[in-house]
């Protein structure tokens, strides 16, 4: 068994050296903008693998408080967003869990479901735009797929609430 998971641990440390060599390789030919691109890519993969870390470890502990309870509760699938005072802050409820987005988020997430065609399309939508910028939604929500009631449930709320805003 040890040398199994040795053998399997150098093969992906090769692959891994490949990768960067290949990536060190293009890094030359790309121009500055592109670059600092590249950074804030980078910046957003460390911070969802931190954050999936850090769930990792919440949802540890929870399995393990849950554990312990005799009784479980079904999910309902509850959304709310509560907003700052300031506006510039917002938080969205899953049942119990809050995760806090920026008002710049927010926009992305109103512009979503309101170019969305119904409920099914925002739903895909809200997944993939969740899975590439805020995993930790996914995550704290348990939500898997596109096909999770809460994303429905966000697609409402926001509809009913808010509205897409020009900025001149």
């Amino acid at each position: 068994m040890k040398n199994e998971n040795s053998a399997k641990k150098k093969k992906k440390s090769k692959v891994k050296d490949e990768l960067i060599k290949e990536l060190s390789d293009m890094i030359k030919d790309i121009d500055e903008e592109g670059l600092i691109f590249l950074i804030q890519q980078a910046n957003v993969l460390l911070y969802n693998k931190r954050v999936e870390e850090i769930n990792r470890k919440i949802a540890g502990m929870k399995v393990e408080k849950t554990t312990r309870k005799t009784t479980t509760q079904p999910q309902d699938y509850a959304v709310d967003i509560e907003e700052t005072k300031d506006g510039k802050y917002f938080y969205i409820i899953l049942n119990n869990s809050r995760v806090f987005f920026t008002l710049e988020e927010m926009r992305k997430l109103v512009k979503i479901c309101h170019v969305s065609e119904d409920e099914r399309d925002a739903s895909e939508r809200l997944y993939n735009w969740f899975s590439r910028n805020r995993k930790d939604l996914l995550i704290d929500g348990q939500i898997g797929d596109s096909n999770n009631p809460f994303l429905a449930n966000i697609y409402s709320y926001i509809i009913n609430k808010y509205k897409v805003k020009n900025r001149n």
